[in-house]
């Protein structure tokens, strides 16, 4: 199995510097541009399965990935709320990221940077999110091709070995660093400390290649390409139009 990952599109948000959270902001013009190119990319792959996360900048961008081949969005994709964005606070959602942490105590700073189990109580931890992005990659690695069976070496070199299947992913940054540090078996790095996890930069409609399977003797994990952005090449927000009269 291949998965292919794709962080969403810059949106309003990401371009004002704002918390966003699981709040519904779309694409800004620069982000729709962003999805154009990934969507020309990845024109000619044959995905046997697509998977978004349930948020606007997501969906949108993985809609403009399955249009370009061809595909309706509402019948080609399947929404997945585990790879939904990461929540801190439901409140906090929308603040400027400089002021994210004006009314926090100084004891909530050192455990949301420390403590990947620290969480609000209108928010989730870190580790949740870790639960849950790894519950939807193990049902989606099990759709990984079968092993061939065991037998002679001789064999097993005359018969032709099983097609990987692949899978779009559109998640958020922070699903696509659990996933790819998992794939490296380096998770332990945020179980230490939460805020290693922002060593691994993720870019707006950034390709992450994973190769999986677990249907083998052992567990198998190979990444390919990480936050791959040579498509977006380039590009730069649109001037606003210019106001007439």
């Amino acid at each position: 199995m291949f998965l292919y990952l794709v962080r969403h599109g810059q949106s309003v948000w990401n371009a004002e510097n704002r918390h966003q959270g699981w709040q519904n902001v779309p694409l800004s013009p620069l982000g729709e541009l962003q999805a154009q190119r990934i969507a020309q990319r990845l024109s000619n792959m044959q995905f046997d399965y697509r998977y978004t996360s349930p948020i606007l900048r997501c969906y949108d961008t993985a809609a403009t990935i399955v249009k370009a081949q061809g595909l309706a969005p509402e019948t080609a994709l399947e929404v997945d709320e585990n790879i939904k964005e990461g929540r801190i606070s439901a409140r906090r959602e929308g603040r400027l990221n400089k002021e994210l942490f004006s009314d926090w105590t100084d004891e909530e700073k050192r455990l949301f940077r420390e403590d990947y189990s620290f969480k609000f109580e209108d928010g989730e931890s870190v580790k949740g999110v870790i639960e849950r992005t790894l519950a939807f990659f193990e049902r989606v690695a099990a759709l990984s091709e079968e092993p061939l069976p065991d037998e002679k070496e001789e064999e097993l070199e005359t018969r032709p070995k099983p097609t990987p299947k692949t899978a779009l992913v559109v998640a958020h940054l922070l699903n696509i660093q659990i996933l790819t540090l998992y794939a490296l078996n380096s998770l332990d790095a945020i179980q230490r400390r939460q805020d290693n996890i922002d060593r691994l930069a993720i870019g707006n409609c950034s390709l992450t290649v994973i190769e999986t399977n677990l249907k083998g003797k052992a567990p198998f994990f190979r990444v390919h390409t990480v936050s791959d952005a040579s498509h977006l090449a380039g590009l730069k927000a649109p001037e606003p139009p210019i106001a007439q009269g």
